[in-house]
């Protein structure tokens, strides 16, 4: 028997929904993925199945009654196939601050314990002030399943009467009403990777669900559309796994002869995925073709198979990590099919997005949404590293350049530049 490999633990099931919220909309192009600089003009992992086909893309499944959509770029408005929220005029189209110079901010985020809420809050820190604004306050619950407080933690943010209110709610449907008191009272409010399903703020995030089919599609064309495949879900009833299911149903629906033999959960805890995947194959000796997944599990996944004697099968591996990565990297026959996660450039993009927003260049829409990147055999060795240890969960990062460069950011406001 192998030794069971060890990873750092969250101590809350809170704690697991941090994790997860890094994913939701951690950030996505819709019939093809968006092509990485880092990895060049190549043909995306879900472009290659014909149209009704297992391993293909459901195509025509914007949620944009009102077709505001029209005036985008295709390449942009390809990237909201599947989004699940419903795409409005923003409130703050026609809103300019008084002020032209001496803002002021409050952010209202999460506790720091995932890596990548860490590194996203840095830079939205770290860019409020390089563009002059003056944090006037800042708060996060102490526990990411504290969501009483976090809504309480807001009116607070509301009461300092700051400028612009950038926020990154644990649960976005209460954070509904929060939106429209912070327009009521003429602050703008932006949704930071998290979106909020309203005019009222504006979300700067990725399509999840797209991004999580664009995986399951490569990794189910990876054995030929046919097979056993293990589910392996995040925390049920929260959004973002509402979310990643609705990328792998969307996938599964054109695949008859994909059989799923099991779900566990894993709470999007590497450690316990990897327990729970360990049980099923106690049970399933004859293990699967492939596993699907609602994202940041695979190196628990991946280590479950080798700790049972069992060959890795295709995992879909949606917010992609080191360790994963530069393992598939060193082995070259294996299928990979991943998304990067850049968290930097996330804030830097939340802190550009707010103070366009106080400059009058005027939101088109209230969700602005950005391709992932999906990184397969024919990018990866563009993006990892083999020097990287195999059970690294440092979030993959990828090109910076690749997530809301400033020319594609412009295409969301009336007045860039102004």
């Amino acid at each position: 028997m192998k030794k069971m490999t060890s990873f750092p633990r969250f101590a809350t099931v809170g704690a697991a929904i941090l994790g997860a919220s890094a994913l939701v909309l951690t950030g996505c192009s819709a019939s093809a993925p968006a092509a990485p600089s880092s990895g060049g003009s190549t043909p995306g992992p879900a472009t290659s199945a014909a149209a009704g086909t297992c391993g293909s893309l459901p195509t025509g499944t914007v949620n944009d009654p009102n077709g505001l959509l029209a005036g985008f770029p295709k390449e942009i408005a390809a990237g909201y196939n599947l989004y699940p929220y419903e795409i409005r005029k923003s409130a703050w189209a026609g809103y300019k601050s008084k002020k032209t110079d001496g803002f002021t901010a409050a952010i209202v985020g999460m506790p720091p314990a995932s890596p990548f809420i860490a590194s996203m809050s840095a830079a939205i820190r770290t860019s409020l002030k390089a563009g002059g604004v003056k944090i006037v306050g800042e708060f996060a619950p102490d526990d990411p399943s504290n969501v009483p407080l976090q809504l309480q933690q807001f009116n607070e943010a509301l009461s300092l009467k700051p400028d612009v209110i950038i926020y990154t709610p644990i649960a976005p449907e209460p954070s509904v009403g929060l939106a429209k008191a912070a327009f009521e009272a003429g602050i703008p409010l932006v949704a930071a990777q998290v979106p909020i399903d309203s005019e009222y703020a504006v979300s700067v995030t990725r399509n999840t669900p797209l991004a999580i089919a664009q995986v399951t599609a490569g990794t189910l064309r990876a054995i030929g559309g046919k097979g056993n495949v293990l589910r392996v879900d995040g925390i049920p009833g929260i959004p973002v796994s509402t979310f990643a299911s609705l990328g792998i149903d969307a996938v599964l629906k054109n695949c008859p002869e994909i059989k799923v033999t099991g779900s566990v959960t894993g709470f999007f805890q590497p450690a316990t995925a990897q327990a729970e995947v360990q049980k099923f194959l106690a049970t399933n000796p004859a293990g699967v073709d492939a596993v699907l997944q609602a994202g940041t599990m695979g190196v628990g996944i991946r280590n479950a198979f080798e700790e049972s004697g069992m060959d890795v099968p295709p995992i879909a591996d949606d917010g992609s990590s080191r360790g994963f990565s530069s393992w598939a990297l060193a082995k070259p026959d294996y299928p990979f099919f991943g998304t990067t996660t850049p968290s930097v450039r996330t804030g830097e993009a939340v802190a550009d997005v707010a103070l366009r927003i106080l400059k009058g260049q005027g939101p088109k829409i209230n969700q602005i949404v950005e391709p992932s990147v999906i990184v397969s055999r024919e990018n990866l060795a563009k993006l990892a590293d083999p020097s990287w240890d195999h059970n690294d969960l440092t979030d993959l990062a990828g090109n910076p350049e690749d997530y809301l460069p400033a020319d594609r950011l412009n295409k969301f406001f009336s007045s860039p530049g102004a």
